[in-house]
């Protein structure tokens, strides 16, 4: 993080890159002296304060072309910028040249092919919206405001994960623009190798323009939604939630959060702003076969609040949005949901130090168990759950202890979970972190798909897959 003088000599000299960019682009460019400059460079996390050089927003790839050229030329850094929500912050570099592409919205739904064609400027509220004017959707982020592309190529975990699999299982087709200034597509005919590496490797080989996915019918109304059970039921839902999952066809769909509940006027008074369990519930087959569906459900005992109700699957997608804030949290996978890991679980959300933070499981299995590493960079397929544990607040003085919490908790579980994650979910940037997420037979291919599309490493503020070794 830079200091208050240094930033102030950045803002005082803008770099000359700035002027030549300006000059060379149809689209829009913001140096440290633009009034845009503070707002399009904040992300997500609102720990993160970068300061680069200049924010390019392009109006096509020619312009994506000339900025890549003129980074190089000034010997700048490059990072690409889609939703921001990277928890590292990777989407801006300090001094170096963002390229953002949230002006990048094109989308067009080819329903009877289901298939979608996807500007890398969408966020999954956009694209939901989009494939629902046709009762179709692809496994989305639990955040709307979240890039579609960068969910994608780090994983792409969503509700529909036991339906459909991750987004990257469903990634048919890319679009980019490589380091040395070319605009390649990569399918299953052309550049298979490359778009097996976006399956999961990240935007390590080019800044992507478009993405293609494969859709499947869904909605536009689904039967779904929140209920809350009292701390004191949370062992015994999650015990019982543990079975029901375990037979649960794919169409049963949701997770679980451990969280506060809000001060909402649809929860009840005596438990606002106390520990609760809620479990999201999603039926993602023919909205006559819910309430059977999702009958094994209706047994795990009395909520609190009960929302499941037919609603549209854009509001569903929607239900955990939240603003802008402070955020650091660690995730992985469970060979099993145990009773001594439960108990883990509920030790970790009894202690809170925020509010806002909360704890998301996830039950795996269906599709996402039936995906292949030979068809994607995601492993980790026999895992039977996966949790988030998710810090979040607003005071930067409370930074240490929300910090010391999360990692906390991480060894908390260290002895249940599997030494693995995939790269959305890595909250600590470094190589240690890229072995972890791949494996080593993976890894090795992704540096080779690396050192043939990036030699010199230019797309390097992301989990790096180093062109010289295993994330070295």
């Amino acid at each position: 993080m830079t200091t208050s003088k240094s930033k102030t000599m950045t803002a005082a000299r803008p770099h000359p890159a700035v002027p030549e960019l300006a000059g060379a682009l149809a689209g829009r460019v913001t140096g440290p002296r633009d009034a845009a400059y503070d707002e399009l460079r904040r992300v997500h996390n609102a720990m993160i304060d970068k300061r680069p050089a200049v924010i390019v927003q392009p109006v096509d790839e020619n312009d994506i072309v000339i900025a890549l050229r003129i980074a190089k030329d000034h010997g700048l850094d490059v990072s690409v910028r889609g939703g921001g929500h990277a928890p590292v912050g990777f989407a801006i570099c300090e001094g170096g040249v963002v390229i953002d592409t949230r002006g990048l919205t094109r989308c067009v739904v080819d329903a009877p092919a289901r298939r979608a064609r996807v500007g890398a400027g969408l966020t999954w509220g956009q694209l939901d919206a989009a494939t629902q004017e046709h009762g179709l959707a692809v496994t989305g982020g639990r955040v709307s405001s979240t890039g579609v592309v960068g969910l994608t190529l780090g994983s792409g975990s969503g509700w529909l994960e036991r339906m459909m699999g991750l987004a990257a299982d469903n990634l048919v087709g890319v679009r980019l623009v490589t380091a040395d200034g070319r605009v390649v597509e990569a399918d299953e005919r052309h550049h298979p190798d490359l778009l097996w590496a976006h399956r999961g490797g990240g935007g390590n080989f080019g800044v992507v323009t478009e993405v293609t996915f494969a859709l499947r019918p869904v909605g536009p109304t689904v039967l779904g939604g929140l209920r809350m059970y009292p701390v004191s039921q949370a062992k015994q839902v999650l015990r019982a939630y543990r079975e029901v999952m375990a037979k649960a066809p794919d169409e049963l769909c949701g997770g679980v959060s451990l969280l506060t509940a809000p001060p909402a006027p649809f929860v009840p008074e005596p438990a606002r702003g106390k520990p609760v369990l809620a479990l999201l519930t999603l039926w993602s087959g023919p909205l006559e076969t819910a309430r059977e569906g999702i009958a094994p459900l209706d047994a795990l005992g009395e909520p609190v609040v009960d929302l499941v109700e037919p609603m549209p699957y854009t509001a569903l997608q929607r239900l955990l949005d939240k603003p802008d804030a402070r955020n650091y949290f660690t995730a992985g996978f469970l060979a099993e949901l145990s009773d001594e890991s439960i108990d883990a679980l509920m030790a970790i959300s009894g202690g809170f130090i925020s509010p806002m933070s909360q704890i998301i499981l996830q039950p795996l299995g269906g599709a996402y168990a039936r995906g292949s590493a030979g068809e994607s960079a995601l492993g980790h397929r026999d895992a039977g759950w996966a949790f988030q544990v998710l810090s979040q607040w607003t005071d930067p003085e409370r930074d240490a202890e929300n910090l010391a919490w999360t990692r906390a908790a991480k060894q908390r579980l260290a002895g249940f979970a599997q030494a693995a994650g995939f790269s959305n979910f890595v909250a600590d940037d470094g190589p240690a972190s890229v072995r972890v997420a791949y494996g080593d037979d993976t890894l090795r291919r992704l540096v080779a798909v690396k050192r043939a599309w990036d030699p010199e490493n230019v797309f390097r503020h992301n989990h790096n897959i180093a062109p010289g070794g295993h994330g070295a």
